[in-house]
């Protein structure tokens, strides 16, 4: 069983992961992982894993704690072998506590992919790395590096969440309020990523097919499809957004909101979610195979 490789020491790029990388995200990790696939209905898109071989090898990029392949494992043929990639092991599970077809190790997706692995794999997953993305270019680049990993007509399957589209509503009980403390909050996030770094959110399908990949298909649902889910969703909200909003605190530039008024901000938030008001995005599940 692979050990994590531990990430580069090197401290000359920026820390792309807004987020943090401290225990309690990886809780947060893990307990998005069972409310995203609640949602959402599946681990793996329906087209892809009727497609796949019987020794299919999988890859997941920035697989964070690796519980994506780690559960994908569980219902698939044990011929099946998963490699987890992530910029940092800091979320990795424990080594000892992976399946035996699954290992964990260093992978940077924004660099070109290293010739061993090109053209080795059947499947790339991609699952919510937007927080690490900026312009379209930057995703175009991703994108392309990823690819490389792709036998032909292998399968990329690629989640992601448009939080640039979120904002708070007012939840169906009398004394919700109409939740813009959620908003501001999450506007606050996305102003100063779109300002600073130039986040967008292309249109998966266009990005795919612009790429040459075939039979692409866009699932698009919303994060408060499923009423019961709305209250978890918003805390996995507030849990990012303030968190991404603390860390950016420090970067302590004219226009952004410091420690303090950050956390002021969130414990009105928390008051919007206590209420009943709920914080809701848009959801993406892209598919695309690598032309023969």
């Amino acid at each position: 069983m692979a050990q994590p490789t531990p990430p580069p020491t090197s401290t000359s790029s920026p820390e792309p992961y807004w987020l943090g990388r401290a225990s309690d995200e990886q809780k947060r990790l893990l307990r998005q992982h069972t409310i995203w696939t609640r949602s959402i209905g599946y681990l793996l898109h329906p087209s892809v894993s009727t497609s796949l071989p019987d020794n299919a090898r999988i890859a997941d990029i920035g697989t964070g704690t690796g519980i994506w392949p780690i559960e994908l494992s569980k219902s698939s043929p044990p011929t099946y072998t998963f490699h987890g990639f992530d910029i940092s092991s800091e979320q990795f599970l424990p080594a000892d506590s992976l399946p035996p077809n699954v290992n964990l190790g260093f992978g940077d997706f924004f660099k070109p992919i290293p010739q061993e692995l090109q053209g080795t794999f059947d499947l790339v997953n991609i699952r919510l790395i937007i927080i690490s993305l900026g312009p379209v270019s930057v995703w175009q680049q991703v994108l392309a590096n990823i690819l490389t990993l792709l036998k032909p007509g292998g399968a990329i399957c690629w989640t992601e969440g448009n939080f640039l589209v979120a904002r708070g509503f007012r939840g169906p009980e009398p004394q919700s309020t109409a939740g813009h403390h959620l908003t501001t909050g999450q506007l606050q996030l996305n102003n100063t990523l779109i300002q600073r770094f130039g986040y967008s959110f292309p249109s998966l399908t266009r990005l795919f097919e612009d790429a040459g990949l075939k039979g692409v298909e866009e699932d698009v649902l919303s994060t408060d499809r499923l009423p019961e889910q709305r209250g978890e969703f918003t805390d996995l909200g507030i849990g990012a957004v303030f968190g991404g909003l603390r860390n950016l605190a420090r970067v302590r530039e004219e226009g952004r909101w410091d420690e303090g008024e950050v956390e002021r901000r969130r414990g009105l938030a928390v008051g919007d979610r206590e209420s009943g008001a709920y914080l809701r995005w848009d959801i993406h599940v892209g598919v695309g195979f690598k032309p023969l």
